[in-house]
């Protein structure tokens, strides 16, 4: 779902990292982080188009998933392939 007008915003997103695997994951007060701070960012009076960007790796597919069922555009890419990610597109 695409908002109208609007400042556009990118969450990064991914279960990798080397200190708390999934933490995006995590539930704070029932609910994952990610769906936090999605609901809260949706909720801005500057609300625009909202995206996930998440790798396109099988480990991230959790993400893509959960940030589609709140109502946020998912942008999947390349981790380690930077010029590579502007070949894909919002999904």
């Amino acid at each position: 779902m695409l908002n109208r007008g609007g400042v556009g915003t990118i969450i990064q997103a991914r279960m990798g990292s080397s200190r708390l695997p999934g933490k995006v994951m995590e539930p704070i007060r029932g609910m994952p982080m990610l769906g936090m701070v999605v609901q809260r960012l949706q909720r801005t009076a500057l609300a625009g188009p909202l995206v996930v960007a998440t790798s396109d790796g099988r480990q991230d597919d959790h993400i893509a998933e959960f940030a589609k069922s709140v109502g946020a555009n998912v942008f999947r890419g390349s981790e380690t392939d930077v010029l590579g990610r502007d070949r894909k597109s919002v999904v």
